[in-house]
Formats: structure tokens, C-alpha cells, sequence
């Protein structure tokens, strides 16, 4: 479990493990997103296990599984609904992040500029420069 932090609200990660959750609470995340469809791989721990302990924790949990290479603005739309109700900070993980990161970005498009965004997203550690014509679309 990586915590690259997008700014005060959002932190992303790689797939986590019902033991990560204690960790991910003890550091003040109150929201675990998951953007990850279940069994998209074999050593992948279904959402409903995650959400079940992290209940357990007092963790609000939501499960928005999208597929990474077909973000569509419905997606983005859904995202930034959810990321503006949920309580903050938010802990959000996929299979290596970076689908949560575009899913951030995109849906804060019209509201940062693509400078910032795209600053914020590499120093957490995602590099998302081939988004940026889709960023410049959604201003």
C-alpha cells in the first residue's frame, strides 16, 4: 500500500488489504474510494470485504468501479459527486492509482487549471500528460 498524496483531500494507492485499513483509519482518512471493478485480477480482495471492515472502522466507503482506459464523462461526473459529499480526507486505491488520479483530475477540470492538476497528480507520482487534451476539453 503506497499513500501518494493529490493534495489535503486525497491520497492515492495501489490495491489495499483488509489489514491496511487500521492504517489508512490511524492516519485520519475518514472515505476509502475504490475504483476498481471486482476480479479484475486473481489477487484481488473484493470490494465487499474491504467495505465490510471498514465499517467496521468507522470508514465511509464507495465503490465506483471503472474500467481505466474508458473513463467516460459519466464517470467523471459520478466521481466528483461522490468526491464532493464524501467526508475528507479521502483514500482512494485501484490497481496501481493511476485510475484514480485521471478520475480526480478529469473531474476537477473545470474548476483548477490543467497546470495544477497535472503538477499535483506527477508529484504524488503519476504522470498524466496524455490526459491533457481531454482536461483541455472539459473546461
Amino acid at each position: 500500500m503506497k499513500f501518494n498524496k493529490i493534495n489535503s483531500e486525497l491520497t492515492v494507492s495501489d490495491q489495499i488489504m483488509i489489514d491496511d485499513l487500521k492504517t489508512i483509519q490511524s492516519q485520519g482518512y475518514k472515505t476509502i474510494f475504490c475504483n476498481r471493478p471486482d476480479q479484475e485480477s486473481e489477487d484481488q480482495i473484493d470490494f465487499a470485504a474491504i467495505e465490510k471492515e471498514a465499517q467496521k472502522l468507522g470508514l465511509q466507503s464507495i465503490h465506483q468501479p471503472v474500467i481505466g482506459s474508458q473513463i467516460s464523462d459519466n464517470d467523471i461526473l459520478q466521481f466528483r459527486n461522490y468526491f464532493e459529499v464524501a467526508q475528507k480526507p479521502i483514500f482512494a486505491y485501484c490497481r496501481t492509482g493511476t485510475r484514480c488520479s485521471a478520475l480526480w483530475a478529469l473531474s476537477q477540470a473545470k474548476s483548477l487549471s490543467i497546470e495544477e492538476i497535472l503538477s499535483k497528480t506527477m508529484n504524488a507520482g503519476y504522470d498524466l500528460s496524455l490526459l491533457k487534451d481531454r482536461l483541455y476539453s472539459l473546461k
